[in-house]
């Protein structure tokens, strides 16, 4: 199997993962981060595949959309942040975004080793874009993390700062 249809597989393998777990969540902001990264991998794998078919500018089209996706979910973080709701979350949640971390990490990781590895300079560019996408995955599930550990004191941490400055980089 070559690196695009690893690739692939693998983003579909993550959309499923976001997917199931956005039907088992209860919290509401959650489940639509959650879905968010669903659609994430969604793009992900669309991205590999208009590589494997060849079309690298519609690759580019796709990988360049995913800025407004970060964006919601740093609107969402502003909504969490401000809610009054005591809210207390179990081992389970922690596992499952924990788990969440480590995928995205691995693919990162992955992405980032293919690059260095690839001659073609367009490619090579390609290969890192689609990395620094799962690099702001990461920040983001830390900062969930963070959220689930620490609900109330969110808004003040230096983890909700980071992130909410991060636009799309």
């Amino acid at each position: 199997m070559d690196i695009i249809e690893f690739a692939m597989k693998m983003e579909l393998d993550g959309k499923s993962f976001y997917e199931k777990h956005a039907r088992h969540t209860q919290d509401r902001d959650l489940k639509r981060i959650f879905i968010l990264l669903a659609e994430e991998e969604e793009k992900h794998y669309n991205f590999f595949k208009a590589l494997k078919d060849g079309d690298t500018d519609e690759a580019k089209t796709i990988i360049s959309s995913s800025a407004s996706s970060l964006k919601e979910v740093q609107n969402i973080f502003v909504e969490m942040s401000k809610s009054t709701d005591k809210k207390t979350f179990g081992a389970d949640e922690e596992a499952t975004w924990t788990k969440a971390l480590e995928i995205e990490e691995k693919a990162e990781s992955f992405y980032r080793e293919k690059a260095n590895a690839e001659d073609n300079e367009s490619q090579r560019l390609l290969l890192n874009m689609i990395a620094d996408e799962e690099r702001n995955h990461v920040h983001m599930i830390d900062s969930i993390l963070t959220y689930l550990k620490f609900p109330e004191a969110f808004a003040d941490s230096a983890q909700f700062k980071n992130f909410q400055s991060l636009e799309g980089k």
